[in-house]
């Protein structure tokens, strides 16, 4: 299998891990591709998106399934909560329980 074939979008029902092509039924390999690659892009973003590129291992028919992934950590719009060895002790103001804020949170005298 040396020619890589045609990218087909394949919409997720209950349950996906066998080929449509083939009838494999062991899951698919995955890959991925720049969204940036596509001219016919939707998406503007600041950040680096892929698609993930669902292939299947017997006969390597390509599938969309609509699924984007960013990998940059630095770029996440989430962030994790500092981990409390105490327990918050009721006190009437869950603000209370919050860590104290950080400089970049802080805002400058006007």
């Amino acid at each position: 299998m040396t020619d890589l074939k045609e990218i087909r979008n394949l919409p997720v029902e209950d349950e996906l891990h066998t080929c449509p092509d083939c009838g494999y039924t062991l899951g698919f390999h995955t890959s991925f591709i720049s969204t940036s690659v596509s001219r016919d892009n939707p998406v503007k973003s600041t950040r680096e998106v892929w698609r993930v590129i669902l292939m299947c291992p017997e006969c390597g028919a390509r599938y969309d399934a609509g699924w984007r992934v960013s990998f940059a950590e630095s770029m996440s719009r989430y962030t994790t909560a500092p981990f409390r060895t105490a327990p918050c002790e009721p006190h009437g103001s869950p603000a209370a329980c919050l860590p104290p804020p950080t400089p970049h949170d802080q805002h400058l005298p006007e």
